[in-house]
């Protein structure tokens, strides 16, 4: 049985477990702070270092297999800290009451219904592709298995970083909205950290609608996509070194900490932390020479359990496979993605339809143009922004979930500026028309969302829309037996109940005698895909007859505007004794 599809608990008890989790987490963190940085008493340093020691733990024990116990034991060590000390809210009264004290009562409609859309969102069930492939699909297959294919068997599994083991947490003690609703957390506590820095309300709230007016965070918070926690720690490290005037041992090491957990948490970080990396090596030069080494121990321990993984994955070196084991053309394939039609940097921009308004950053950024005089930090962190998308666009995607934390960091700059520039609120009342179009339809997807979280009828119904391949994985599943291995096409990986073993059929990837050697380890007898002509297939010989045929399914979405399109799910009878002659491969 899939929990995901069959819950097993109530969604209402479900949310109070990932608050517990996340109450327990920020425990973590204040008594890790407390002994170590106690002038940087924040939530958002405590759930970030929590949250980076805690995966660190997690990726060791999946090293030397004991992921599945290590996570069993911190999900209910994190519990019985969160109920012994419920403080998870405790202080956000600070953010709250300086959101609130803005004597404009519009202003403060929008901050509670924005967050408390946002909030809503993130506690429902899960529903992106791309969640349901790795996201979930990696921490399930750990807990279920208590390994995981190499890069062969499964390309985008590979792509998983210590966010998914994060995710292993909250999927462990079967709730689903765990690692969503921690990251919409560490969006309002980093707010509330800039409350505690920054003293002018209106260049605060400013900051506030110039982030959250940005349409693609909407995308952000509905999914477990490590994404937007790594983003606000590049972006509290980056004003950490603008906004300290002098530094220190305790310091520095708390930056390097956040660029590399960053890193950690998903790989493609490592671009935007080496250039913030480098500004805080010239930091440490400055003040605290010896500082280097502590950053290159802590360098050398947050990434050396990943190198020597990837290190046993391969079988011949490259240099990049310090970083990743996947071969240069997916990754190429990775690179080429963008959210909409468009062309770059059209795309980031201006949505391509209706359901692709939510990959797209929005025009705040033009504002930009309006500011009469620019400070020193703002120059630099501009100079250090435009020096970062460069090296994304040699290396890196062109894409808008990407490029918000660019968006962030330009956020943080207006915090540099001379209060002069907000006191006639024109600034603000000019991100109005973009924030009002997004408060719209984060309340939109709030309301479908909310009904949800109230039973696990209306949670069912909610998926059968917005969950992608949900309806037809769930008639899939009643098909098979549960204890057969199956060959699965589909995306939404983490909703089947078999064991499977994904073909992504991206550029002929997979089609290699380590993917055949598998099938051969596994004897699968079924292959589940949406084609009905596999004529073209490499294992065209080993696939047998129609097994089954569903109905057609509707493509479900949350985006109503990219609903409508018809599919049908086809289960092949898979002929794995036939492995041996069924592909050219074996003649390699």
């Amino acid at each position: 049985m899939n929990f995901l599809i069959t819950p097993v608990i109530h969604p209402l008890i479900q949310i109070l477990i990932t608050l517990l989790l996340c109450s327990g987490i920020l425990k973590v963190g204040k008594i890790f702070n407390n002994k170590f940085f106690k002038n940087y008493d924040y939530l958002f340093l405590n759930l970030s270092i929590s949250a980076i020691l805690i995966s660190q733990i997690l990726f060791i024990s999946f090293i030397f297999g004991i992921f599945e116990y290590v996570v069993i034991i911190l999900s209910y060590l994190l519990i019985i800290l969160g109920i012994l000390n419920f403080d998870l809210f405790k202080d956000t009264n600070v953010l709250i009451k300086s959101l609130l004290n803005n004597k404009n009562s519009f202003f403060k409609y929008i901050v509670i219904i924005s967050f408390l859309s946002f909030i809503i969102i993130s506690l429902g069930p899960p529903s992106m592709s791309d969640a349901l492939d790795y996201h979930y699909g990696v921490p399930l297959y750990l807990l279920n298995y208590s390994f995981l294919p190499n890069q062969d068997i499964w390309l985008h599994g590979s792509l998983f970083g210590y966010g998914e083991l994060m995710s292993a947490i909250g999927l462990s003690l079967k709730t689903d909205n765990f690692f969503t609703f921690f990251q919409i957390l560490s969006l309002i506590l980093f707010f509330e950290f800039l409350v505690k820095k920054e003293k002018d309300q209106n260049r605060l709230l400013f900051v506030l609608f110039f982030i959250i007016s940005a349409p693609v965070i909407l995308f952000l918070i509905s999914g477990p996509k490590p994404l937007l926690f790594p983003q606000l720690l590049t972006t509290v490290a980056l004003y950490l070194l603008i906004k300290e005037k002098k530094f220190d041992q305790k310091n520095l090491l708390l930056i390097g900490i956040f660029l590399l957990g960053a890193a950690q948490f998903k790989l493609s970080f490592i671009l935007s932390g080496s250039v913030v990396g480098l500004f805080l090596l010239i930091k440490a030069f400055k003040f605290h020479k010896q500082s280097i080494l502590n950053l290159i121990l802590l360098t050398l321990f947050i990434f050396l359990p990943k190198i020597h993984y990837n290190l046993n994955q391969i079988l011949e070196f490259e240099l990049i496979n310090i970083f990743t084991t996947l071969p240069n053309d997916f990754l190429e394939n990775l690179s080429n993605f963008k959210d909409n039609n468009f062309i770059y940097p059209i795309n980031l921009f201006i949505p391509s339809s209706l359901g692709a308004i939510t990959t797209i950053l929005g025009f705040q950024i033009l504002l930009l143009f309006f500011i009469k005089k620019i400070s020193r930090e703002f120059k630099l962190i501009l100079v250090i922004t435009l020096l970062t998308i460069f090296i994304h666009l040699v290396f890196g995607q062109q894409t808008s979930r990407i490029y918000f934390e660019f968006l962030l960091w330009i956020g943080i700059g207006f915090c540099f500026l001379e209060k002069i520039n907000f006191k006639n609120k024109f600034f603000t009342y000019a991100l109005l028309p973009q924030l009002s179009l997004v408060v719209l339809i984060s309340i939109y997807f709030a309301t479908n969302t909310f009904p949800s979280l109230i039973s696990n009828e209306y949670r069912d119904k909610f998926m059968e829309k917005n969950s992608f391949e949900y309806s037809g994985i769930k008639w899939a599943n009643n098909q098979i037996p549960s204890n057969l291995p199956v060959i699965s096409e589909l995306r939404s990986h983490s909703f089947l109940t078999n064991e499977f073993i994904p073909y992504e059929d991206i550029k002929k990837l997979q089609e290699t005698k380590n993917y055949i050697e598998y099938l051969r380890l596994k004897n699968p007898e079924f292959l589940i895909t949406k084609k009905k002509d596999l004529k073209d297939h490499f294992l065209k010989e080993c696939i047998g007859n129609i097994y089954k045929t569903s109905q057609n399914f509707t493509e479900s979405t949350r985006n109503p505007f990219n609903r409508g399109d018809k599919y049908k799910i086809y289960i092949y009878h898979f002929n794995y004794d036939k492995l041996n002659y069924c592909t050219n491969l074996n003649n390699l």
